[in-house]
């Protein structure tokens, strides 16, 4: 509760309301999310929240907005980071980029998946995924282009290659399925491993990557 508290005295009430809303959904399920009882865990009175979501339907709109957008630029940042123009270390590192922000925010990322926070997909959300997808599916194309999987479809590559950092995602931040999993691996380089299974880098990629 503390940290939600020096969120807002901070000035970022709305923030402080979505992070509480995503733990929320995470801990407890969506039922018992109120606007009332996140502003009595926030510390802030009852009407606070109302100045930045009007309805509880509101909020999840705004949540699985924020959460996408916030996932969309970690991985594009991702991708920007490598300052490279190689295709595929582009695309490996988004794939990274897109996990790593997955397990660095499990509530968050559990949360905008909920069907009910889905749900509430806005216009400018689903114009948000249109055009992130455009992304995405050229930079996967672009590798097809340089030689992986070059005589596969795009929509099965496209599909593939989605399906393994989402799917990895999904997995390890579920508390049932995690278990599945060995533990014994550092974060990052589980997940290294894992994005290098479906965007391999070759030893030339790697020479760049580390020159």
């Amino acid at each position: 509760m503390n940290v939600q508290k020096k969120s807002y005295h901070h000035g970022n009430l709305a923030e402080a309301v979505l992070l509480r809303a995503a733990e929320v959904i995470d801990e407890h399920g969506i039922e018992v999310l109120s606007l009332r009882s996140i502003a009595r865990d926030l510390g802030v009175s009852h009407s606070a929240p109302n100045r930045h979501f009007k309805s509880k339907a509101s909020l999840l709109s705004a949540l699985a907005l924020d959460g996408w957008l916030k996932v969309r630029d970690a991985t594009l940042a991702a991708a920007e980071e490598t300052g490279s123009a190689n295709p595929h270390i582009r695309l490996n590192a988004m794939g990274r980029g897109y996990l790593r922000w997955a397990l660095t925010n499990r509530a968050l990322f559990r949360a905008i998946n909920h069907p009910d926070v889905k749900r509430q997909a806005s216009d400018e959300l689903n114009d948000a995924v249109d055009n992130f997808s455009d992304i995405v599916r050229s930079a996967i194309e672009a590798t097809r282009r340089a030689g992986r999987h070059a005589d596969t479809s795009l929509e099965a590559l496209t599909i593939f290659t989605n399906a393994v950092p989402i799917g990895a995602a999904i997995v390890l931040s579920d508390s049932l399925l995690a278990r599945l999993m060995p533990t014994e691996m550092e974060e990052e380089a589980l997940i290294a491993q894992v994005v290098d299974l479906v965007v391999p880098l070759s030893e030339i990629d790697l020479e760049e990557t580390t020159g």
